[in-house]
């Protein structure tokens, strides 16, 4: 897939689509937006989002900056481009155990948390939101949901298995389980298996 940032005219600030317009002129080489958000992981990993810049991107991914603003209009939307890629790649296939599928589910977004450093972007994002709603609601859009979306369809499958209640309220319970990543990843506590069943079970525990 493919994220293309554009400049709406009522809104004057950048937003995400999925799939690239129809270009003029000479068609766009997805593999170049593949090397720059690639780039962009390993700059965060280097120097956090703070430190992270256009010029060390596009010196990473061997391309210009203006290749690089044809494609995404600022630091934030890049940053969020790159991390959705995380994001993207962090459902397991489930495996019929939710105890199991939940974990594995925390503990691959654990690690990309530490990877991507996504946790310091959203504070800056929340710095911004009066001034820049928008690059919060890509935050929510391209990071928050669908790793939300990933916990509710393991929970929505316990709930065909009957592993858990027909009315278990499996949106709040989503929410304790991204709670209790974040609190973990701020902690500065590991993040194991010694921590993340009874955590898992925690939850379902008012769920059965």
């Amino acid at each position: 897939m493919t994220w293309v940032f554009t400049m709406p005219a009522d809104s004057g600030h950048s937003r995400i689509l999925e799939g690239p317009p129809r270009p003029r002129g000479r068609p766009r080489d997805p593999a170049i937006d593949r090397v720059v958000l690639e780039a962009t992981l390993d700059e965060l990993a280097a120097n956090g989002y703070e430190g992270m810049s256009i010029d060390g991107i596009a010196a990473r991914a061997g391309v210009s900056k203006p290749t690089i603003y044809r494609r995404w209009a600022d630091k934030p939307a890049l940053a969020i481009g790159a991390i959705a890629i995380l994001v993207s790649q962090e459902g397991p296939p489930s495996t019929g155990d939710l105890v199991t599928d939940l974990s594995r589910q925390l503990q691959a977004a654990h690690g990309n948390l530490e990877r991507s450093g996504s946790v310091p972007l959203l504070g800056t994002l929340l710095a911004e939101k009066e001034r820049h709603p928008e690059f919060l609601e890509m935050y929510r859009e391209r990071l928050l949901r669908p790793r939300r979306e990933t916990l509710l369809g393991l929970l929505e499958e316990a709930r065909e298995r009957g592993e858990i209640r027909t009315d278990a309220d499996s949106e709040t319970a989503s929410l304790h389980l991204i709670g209790f990543l974040m609190a973990k990843y701020l902690s500065g506590e590991p993040l194991d298996g010694d921590w993340i069943t009874p955590a898992v079970e925690l939850v379902l525990g008012a769920l059965r």
